[in-house]
């Protein structure tokens, strides 16, 4: 017999064998009476009686189709194959009927056991398909987020991947503006895992709540925002500062500590896979230490860009210009750190002895160590800037 109205695959796959084997254990431990599901066909699924799975439960069939409670007495369970006195219930989700569970003993007194396991089964299956729905999502989001950030126009038809987007709501032929986000782990703790109740993602979900805004997360523990710019120009700033305003209410709210690389705007999917491209770089430059700011957008690194451009003949002919020592990993630190603060801050002495937090005495004995050890003379511009470069792309390839 088949029932009037079958379950739709994928409700169906709402009832699988781990749900309701948990189901059926923690419903016989709570009423004290044996229980069964069965699919929309009426074979049991899961059993704490030994033997039952895969076998008909002849009673689920009229449950199934008429989507109503039957209780069958002993006579009634006679006729009936695979089926013991007790009572059947219609499992219904979305107004299908999915299967049915059974509760073996006298009618009148399993009957009031009802609605307790109805209420029982109906979380169960409320939380599988809230997880089903998110993975599914989840994949579909990942699978979207590969398709841009690999578009290449020579290969692939855009036309396409506005199909993927739009299957989850979204226009890829807005202007969009892409940042990558990385909690930065607490000593001694791995990054949160970015479920979709986590605190981080809660956040960015919160300030990035216009309805085309896309967000992803990465294997890596990244997350990756596609934002809407409804004015490429305006907006763009407008994307810059949301970003800012997120790190800060992280850190401000006892969230740890986050990193944020922030890209250009695009009006095609060439462009967005760029911005994309440009975030990540700036979260590069961020967490190599390159930059001392925890959110940094592409467009304003100029400098790092120069650097992690200069071609590696270039850089070797610079090195070798100076002696071996002074690149020695263990002896370069504080020289490199000198030098990269004495051009960020535009030459300016006094800065410079604020930002490494040493007396300008000090730093006039640093500069003349620099000179007698390895001749170089910090105000000799055309020697340092070489170096100082050398030095940002040493820390970012």
């Amino acid at each position: 017999m088949e029932d009037r109205n079958p379950a739709p695959v994928s409700i169906r796959r709402v009832l699988d064998k781990e749900m309701c084997d948990r189901l059926v254990q923690s419903a016989s431990l709570t009423i004290g009476r044996n229980v069964l599901i069965t699919d929309e066909k009426g074979y049991v699924l899961a059993s704490n009686m030994e033997g039952r799975d895969e076998t008909l439960h002849e009673a689920s069939l009229e449950v199934i189709k008429t989507g109503r409670t039957a209780y069958h007495d002993e006579k009634a369970a006679a006729r009936l194959a695979g089926t013991r006195p007790g009572m059947t219930i219609p499992l219904l989700l979305e107004g299908q009927v999915i299967g049915t569970i059974g509760i073996s003993g006298e009618p009148q007194e399993v009957s009031h056991y009802a609605a307790l396991v109805q209420q029982m089964t109906q979380i169960f299956m409320s939380f599988q398909t809230r997880q089903q729905t998110y993975a599914r999502v989840d994949y579909q989001q990942q699978n979207l987020l590969r398709e841009i950030i690999s578009f290449d126009e020579r290969i692939r038809d855009a036309a396409e991947v506005y199909s993927l987007a739009y299957e989850l709501g979204l226009d890829l032929q807005l202007p969009r503006a892409a940042a990558l986000i990385k909690k930065v782990p607490e000593s001694g703790k791995n990054a949160e895992n970015g479920g979709p109740k986590s605190s981080v993602r809660a956040m960015i979900d919160r300030i990035f709540s216009d309805k085309q805004d896309f967000v992803c997360q990465q294997n890596d523990g990244i997350y990756v925002v596609l934002a809407h710019l409804r004015d490429p120009v305006r907006d763009a700033d407008l994307f810059a500062a949301k970003c800012r305003q997120l790190e800060e209410t992280c850190r401000r709210e006892g969230q740890g500590q986050l990193q944020i690389g922030i890209g250009g705007p695009a009006g095609s999917l060439a462009l967005l896979r760029k911005s994309y491209e440009d975030a990540g770089f700036a979260l590069r430059v961020i967490r190599t230490g390159v930059r001392k700011e925890p959110c940094l957008a592409a467009g304003d690194l100029r400098l790092e860009r120069m650097a992690a451009s200069m071609p590696e003949d270039v850089c070797r002919a610079v090195q070798a210009s100076f002696p071996e020592g002074l690149f020695h990993v263990h002896k370069s630190q504080d020289s490199m750190e000198l030098i990269d603060n004495w051009c960020r801050l535009g030459f300016h002495f006094t800065a410079t002895a604020e930002a490494l937090h040493i007396h300008k005495s000090t730093l006039i004995y640093r500069f003349q160590r620099l000179k007698d050890l390895y001749g170089l003379d910090l105000y000799d511009y055309q020697t340092v800037i070489p170096l100082f470069l050398l030095g940002i792309r040493r820390r970012l390839i």
